[in-house]
């Protein structure tokens, strides 16, 4: 047996899934961010909805880990249901599940009963949160990017001769769901490419940890790159507080009141003024849109803030 072959046993079979590197640029380029996403949830709770499976996920596959932007379980459990033992919460190791094998193959995968497939039947998932039936079907982007899933889990098999048509009827519903997220995932693609051909540093925060939504690159000049969406905004720019855009951010994220920062002196001697606003962008009620402007007045960056959340929130629509 190849060292392969002996890494997939002890696996319990989870592939090392191919294109990591381009996989994650794509996220990012994406403006898809490792953080709860209200669109991806609902999408998640159709397939609960449809199939009967215990729980749903929109599953972002990245080179380090994987991230269910999209979650949901069943609210209708009755006493002594099956139910998991265990809760993953929002990330799980690429190690962990099924979703890999789905990537690697860039096609649908239907497990009935996981002790029925000696090569899953060993994955974590299995003893540590108890995973006894899957469906999952490949996110495919329109440049041939296997993103991530969508897929469903539950305590229970279904192989038995009154589930015959859980796996087909499952199936459909998750393959539909897949293409109804890809189409969501356009709109964030113009969500970025609105935000990257923005004149000014343009960056948008979601949440209490201020996590990056989406930064363009003249934002990434002055306060260095962003390698994943969905980190807080004080661990990707530490500088943002010397700046006072910091707590510019977060007045606006407590009041809601539109902000203006002091003009920030660049070396040559122009100034760098930071206007803050509310805004609202796919999958997030509540976000603050930062842009930055050279040698403007803060009245007139405050104008162009507001123009630009205006249009995100068209897209939302």
């Amino acid at each position: 047996m190849s060292d392969q072959e002996l890494t997939e046993r002890r696996l319990g079979g989870s592939p090392a899934a191919p294109g990591a590197a381009e996989r994650a640029a794509r996220h990012r380029e994406l403006g898809l961010a490792s953080v709860p996403d209200e669109r991806f949830d609902d999408f998640a709770r159709k397939i609960v909805e449809n199939t009967g499976a215990f729980a749903a996920m929109v599953n972002l596959v990245g080179d380090r880990r994987m991230y269910f932007a999209g979650s949901a379980a069943r609210t209708d459990l009755e006493p002594g249901d099956p139910t998991f033992h265990g809760d993953p919460g929002r990330e799980m190791d690429l190690d962990h599940g099924f979703c890999p094998h789905v990537v690697a193959r860039r096609k649908a995968l239907v497990l009935d009963d996981v002790y029925a497939y000696p090569r899953f039947a060993g994955n974590p998932v299995v003893d540590e949160i108890g995973v006894r039936a899957y469906l999952g079907a490949p996110l495919i982007d329109d440049d041939g990017t296997v993103l991530g899933t969508v897929c469903a889990v539950d305590p229970s098999p279904h192989s038995g001769p009154e589930e015959a048509g859980w796996g087909k009827r499952g199936l459909e519903t998750i393959k539909q769901v897949a293409d109804e997220v890809l189409g969501e995932i356009r709109v964030r693609r113009q969500i970025s490419a609105l935000v990257e051909a923005t004149p000014g540093s343009v960056m948008v925060t979601s949440g209490p940890g201020l996590e990056v939504l989406y930064a363009n690159s003249t934002h990434e000049h002055f306060f260095g790159p962003v390698r994943e969406l969905g980190a807080a905004a004080g661990e990707v720019f530490p500088d943002l507080a010397a700046v006072g855009l910091a707590a510019a951010v977060q007045q606006v994220l407590h009041s809601g009141t539109p902000v203006a920062t002091a003009p920030v002196r660049l070396a040559d001697g122009r100034g760098l003024v930071f206007a803050v606003v509310s805004a609202k962008v796919p999958g997030h009620q509540s976000a603050q849109l930062t842009l930055g402007m050279i040698d403007t007045a803060a009245e007139s960056a405050l104008g162009l803030a507001h123009e630009l959340s205006d249009n995100l929130a068209k897209l939302c629509e």
